[in-house]
């Protein structure tokens, strides 16, 4: 461009115009940059000469462009014992990334020197171990122009405690009807305390949880008698609101037939009574069903009324003497949830009376004339009409 002006401005006064151009006199200052200096020389027809020296500086006054590189704000979630390395690991993959994705006209490699006021102090609390840090990224040229780049580490906890070593499961325990909220309600609040610090959260601080529940003992569910299940979910949170549920039900079993320790069924002893031992018999087997049915405690049947049955039947009777016997017979007492409690007794139908004799008329005193040699017969004759009489004149109910 000098040259083709000044052979212009020369042309009008016939001078010629010559320089010592050359691109490889480029004198390199930094990056492809440089300065390049000229001697034009104008000589008249008549060989005058004169010259004007001018120089070219190719300067690097732009930073690398940064546009294509992917040095953004990002999220990771956090781990509290390894946050640290986690964030140094991220600013160190930011420096690499910085060093090569930018471009610039002006840098013969396209490598360019990062630096980063990065430090794990930085960190901005934000919940349980998690947190921000922003870092400005420098990034300079071979001729030291710069851009600056900022990036945001954002550690966030997103997962709820986890439970797995938690015991707090289904749980079975015996029924007892006056205590069962009492129950309930221990169970429950034992849970409760085992959540708080059973469970581990990588992010959380202090692995103390906030626990609820949506227990009430009026959710139970009612299976027989006062027993029932309650199913219950728990939530457990860490210090940044993430929750993990879990689920638990307690069940109030029944497994124990009706206690009868204060039954006065037991063994019995009747005096027998021929025409009338089934009846007795009968009587007793009722009796002894009618009292079972309440004399009995069982501390989860709602209402201590039970469901008796027997083996009973006369025709059982294992005789002794006479019409007399003894029949045993198990009782089986259940209660609401079909759990029962046996007992047996034996009736004694026994015959402690002798035969009755007041009808025995023929039995009597008797006078008879004595003849000295007949005396003998008469009295053994006299016996054993009596014997014979006596056979069967009596009754007795049991014979």
């Amino acid at each position: 461009a000098n040259i083709a002006e000044l052979q212009a401005c020369a042309d009008d006064i016939n001078v010629t115009i010559t320089s010592d151009y050359n691109f490889t006199n480029l004198t390199s200052t930094c990056g492809a940059g440089g300065t390049i200096t000229v001697v034009y020389t104008a000589t008249d027809d008549c060989g005058n000469v004169e010259s004007v020296t001018a120089t070219l500086t190719l300067e690097d006054s732009v930073g690398p462009d940064l546009t294509a590189c992917s040095v953004t704000d990002q999220t990771i979630e956090c781990n509290g014992t390894d946050n640290q390395t986690i964030a140094d690991d991220w600013n160190a993959a930011n420096i690499l990334a910085l060093q090569s994705c930018g471009t610039d006209s002006c840098d013969t490699d396209a490598t360019f020197e990062v630096t980063s006021d990065y430090s794990f102090a930085n960190l901005v609390s934000t919940c349980g171990a998690g947190g921000t840090i922003t870092v400005t990224y420098t990034v300079a040229d071979d001729c030291g122009n710069d851009t600056t780049l900022t990036a945001t580490l954002t550690l966030e906890d997103s997962v709820g405690p986890d439970l797995t070593a938690c015991s707090v499961t289904d749980q079975t325990i015996e029924c007892n009807g006056t205590d069962n909220q009492t129950i309930a309600d221990d169970w429950n609040a034992a849970n409760i305390l085992a959540l708080q610090s059973c469970g581990t959260d990588s992010c959380d601080t202090d692995a103390t949880f906030e626990v609820t529940s949506d227990y009430s003992f009026a959710n139970l569910v009612s299976t027989c008698g006062a027993g029932g299940t309650i199913t219950v979910t728990y939530t457990v949170a860490d210090d940044c609101g993430n929750d993990t549920t879990l689920t638990a039900t307690l069940t109030l079993e029944d497994t124990t037939g009706p206690d009868l320790t204060a039954c006065s069924v037991t063994d019995q002893t009747m005096e027998c009574d021929g025409t009338d031992n089934q009846t007795i018999a009968d009587d007793w087997n009722a009796a002894n069903i009618l009292a079972l049915q309440s004399c009995g405690t069982d501390s989860c049947d709602t209402d201590a009324t039970f469901n008796v049955t027997s083996d009973y039947a006369f025709a059982n009777l294992v005789s002794t003497c006479g019409l007399g016997g003894t029949i045993t017979v198990t009782y089986t007492v259940a209660d609401d949830c079909g759990n029962d409690t046996t007992l047996t007794a034996t009736l004694t139908l026994e015959d402690t009376t002798g035969p009755d004799l007041s009808v025995c008329n023929d039995v009597v005193d008797t006078a008879v004339d004595c003849t000295a040699d007949q005396n003998q017969t008469i009295a053994d004759n006299w016996n054993a009409a009596n014997i014979a009489a006596l056979e069967s004149c009596g009754t007795d109910s049991c014979d």
